[in-house]
């Protein structure tokens, strides 16, 4: 069964620190130099290509993915502060290897380089930079760092990796958008998540990147249809004591409009991303 656990309620990308970084002053470069000594590198061409960093040095050198191991980058966060997150290793994804798995690792108050994602159900602590597009659910600035416990990196590993095609050619954006928003349970689009840490949900497409596992499951029943900027149509919302359907169409009028719905309507509304749930909602074990 394709069964996936669910979010943190809230719209951090599991960042253990302030969860809005962008790259903004400097990068000093460590092992990802061949230089025995830290090497400073001010103003640095920094950008991502897929889930890679991507530093053009003034010299000619580029470092790309994993050669940026080791290095540690100054960043502007939320509210103009500054501060710095270590990489401190870079492998491939084991399922998809495009997907660079950082371990991202920030400065606690004694000094110490601790892991800045909140572990995922299975502990995991990585997390990897993404350039997403103004308007993208997931997007923090120009570049955002993610982590696997947050949606912006789960939707990427359950095959809906922004950069990347689908089975037949698909852009798988709006993909990836689409179950931005149906992680978060956000059915208004406006940011808003409504479900709780560890909701296991069955999430499904029309392209053979994810197929229903539910179908036979009796607890299971079907919730509602996805798209970029949130639900299309919502037969019924994950956790009732969050919000009620009926606290949702007061919230959201395109939705309340969209009163019988189900898989086939859903789809003549353009859902890209479809999910089940049980009706009485319980995190998974």
């Amino acid at each position: 069964m394709n069964l996936q656990r669910g979010p943190s309620p809230v719209t951090t990308r599991g960042l253990s620190r302030p969860s809005v970084w962008w790259i903004a002053l400097a990068l000093v470069a460590l092992s990802a130099c061949k230089s025995k000594e830290p090497e400073t590198i001010l103003a640095p061409d920094l950008s991502v290509e897929g889930s890679a960093f991507v530093l053009k040095l003034d010299d000619g050198r580029v470092l790309h993915g994993t050669q940026m191991q080791g290095a540690i980058v100054h960043m502007a966060v939320e509210g103009g502060q500054v501060g710095s997150i270590r990489l401190d290793s870079i492998v491939p994804d084991a399922e998809h290897p495009d997907v660079l798995r950082h371990e991202f690792r920030v400065q606690n108050e004694q000094g110490a380089w601790v892991p800045a994602c909140t572990p995922n159900a299975a502990g995991e602590t990585w997390g990897f930079p993404i350039a997403l597009p103004e308007g993208h659910p997931g997007r923090e600035g120009p570049i955002t760092l993610t982590c696997v416990s947050g949606a912006v990196g789960k939707c990427a590993r359950f095959g809906y990796r922004p950069w990347a095609k689908g089975p037949k050619g698909e852009d798988l954006l709006p993909y990836h958008a689409a179950c931005v928003q149906m992680v978060r349970a956000d059915y208004c689009g406006d940011g808003v998540a409504h479900t709780k840490n560890g909701t296991t949900i069955d999430l499904y497409d029309d392209i053979g990147v994810q197929m229903p596992g539910s179908k036979d499951d009796a607890e299971f029943a079907f919730e509602a249809g996805w798209g970029p900027k949130g639900a299309v149509c919502v037969a019924r919302t994950r956790w009732p004591e969050i919000q009620t359907r009926e606290a949702l169409s007061a919230a959201c009028p395109r939705l309340a409009a969209a009163v019988d719905c189900n898989e086939d309507t859903a789809r003549t509304s353009g859902a890209l991303l479809f999910n089940r749930s049980r009706p009485v909602a319980r995190t998974g074990s």
